[in-house]
């Protein structure tokens, strides 16, 4: 006897196009608000990919955590000091899901600035930014899509920035050399870290 019910029949039913996509869209999601760690979204995002029966597809995002709804919780104010000084925050989360940014960053540098692009694009001009002394630390975690950084060219430099299949990488920087000429200019120009990974994706930063 058969046990081939229309039950059965649902139960391994292959996922659409669509439940594939709506998956990777909520992996995506919880990616972009550090619900999950970039190697849990490349594992998951394969499997999606993967998977043969529409319930292991559920299977896959079921755990993933509510995203939250707040906007305020990205638009924090600017703290301020007891004599009414700009203080500089402590961090920014700059995101991209699926779009297009460009933005204009003025005023004082956030001591960590978390820039992700996932299927989208992001253009960040810091050339009219305040870089305190001390060091800066640009994050960037670019997964198929693409970041342009412009930076003021005072700046110092670090990175260790990782690409895979992709293009990480930065101009202006023998030109800046070049033009420091003074020992204490060296020694008091703010320095940018930037760290992260460029996976199928392309981030340049502009030093001109």
């Amino acid at each position: 006897m058969s046990d081939s019910t229309p039950e059965s029949r649902a139960v391994t039913r292959l996922p659409t196009a669509e439940e594939r996509e709506g998956a990777v869209r909520a992996l995506t999601e919880a990616f972009s608000k550090d619900a999950i760690a970039i190697d849990e979204f490349e594992r998951r995002v394969a499997e999606v990919y993967d998977v043969q029966d529409s319930k292991a597809l559920q299977a896959i995002i079921r755990d993933l955590p509510a995203a939250p709804t707040s906007p305020e919780a990205t638009n924090l104010p600017v703290p301020v000091d007891h004599a009414g000084a700009l203080v500089r925050p402590p961090a920014q989360k700059m995101t991209s899901v699926l779009s297009s940014i460009e933005r204009r960053v003025t005023g004082p540098v956030p001591e960590v600035v978390d820039v992700k692009s996932i299927m989208g694009s992001m253009e960040l001009d810091f050339r009219r930014a305040e870089f305190p002394p001390g060091v800066t630390e640009i994050r960037v975690e670019a997964i198929m899509g693409s970041v342009e950084i412009e930076l003021p060219d005072h700046v110092e430099i670090q990175d260790e920035k990782f690409a895979f299949l992709g293009n990480f990488s930065i101009k202006g920087r023998k030109r800046r050399k070049r033009d420091r000429d003074r020992d204490d200019q060296q020694r008091d120009a703010p320095v940018v870290r930037l760290t992260g990974r460029s996976i199928l994706a392309s981030v340049e930063v502009d030093m001109d």
